[in-house]
């Protein structure tokens, strides 16, 4: 080993077969450090990797999930929505199968003559409850489907004056119906 550092060396005779020895030993510490390092990043670097992958692989996971899910909401939405449209058609059936104990006075709201009254009872509103409860969108459907001449009135007050009506508010029915000419807001 002497030869070997001592021709290494020989350029420099000033300094000892110690210090030679010592940078050696350093050169050879510093490449190992620098090794570890190298491999302590790469490494690194592969744990990253794998951790990437792995959530890569848990998202897609609960993508897939998230579909089954949306799946099984839309299932039951439609469920819902059979027994709700089966639950209209049995109460429709009960209630075409059923005549009313008694039948309200629709006429009492302004807009209502005999004829459009006569209209509401065959489309099932016997009373001011029924009116005061009915989609103003049906009541015009019912309007419309009896020709041009009942398409004109507009039943956008009806239920609002049914409503009044069924709660005995007279007075202010009355009021209600002289400052607001032909039923209309």
């Amino acid at each position: 080993m002497n030869l070997l550092v001592s021709g290494l060396f020989s350029a420099a005779d000033s300094y000892g077969k110690g210090t030679a020895t010592f940078e050696i030993i350093l050169m050879l510490l510093i490449a190992f450090i620098l090794g570890y390092l190298l491999r302590y990043f790469l490494s690194k670097n592969n744990n990253n990797q794998a951790r990437l992958d792995d959530l890569s692989h848990k998202n897609t996971l609960l993508e897939n999930q998230l579909d089954i899910n949306k799946n099984e909401l839309k299932r039951l939405q439609k469920e819902l929505d059979d027994c709700k449209n089966n639950q209209k058609k049995a109460l429709l059936t009960f209630k075409a199968n059923q005549e009313p104990a008694k039948k309200d006075d629709l006429k009492i709201v302004e807009g209502i003559g005999p004829k459009i009254e006569q209209l509401l009872y065959e489309a099932r509103i016997y009373t001011w409850d029924d009116l005061s409860k009915a989609e103003i969108s049906y009541i015009q459907a019912v309007l419309d489907k009896a020709g041009p001449n009942y398409k004109v009135h507009n039943p956008e007050s009806w239920p609002f004056q049914a409503k009044m009506a069924l709660n005995g508010e007279w007075d202010a029915l009355k009021k209600w119906q002289d400052e607001h000419k032909g039923g209309r807001f």
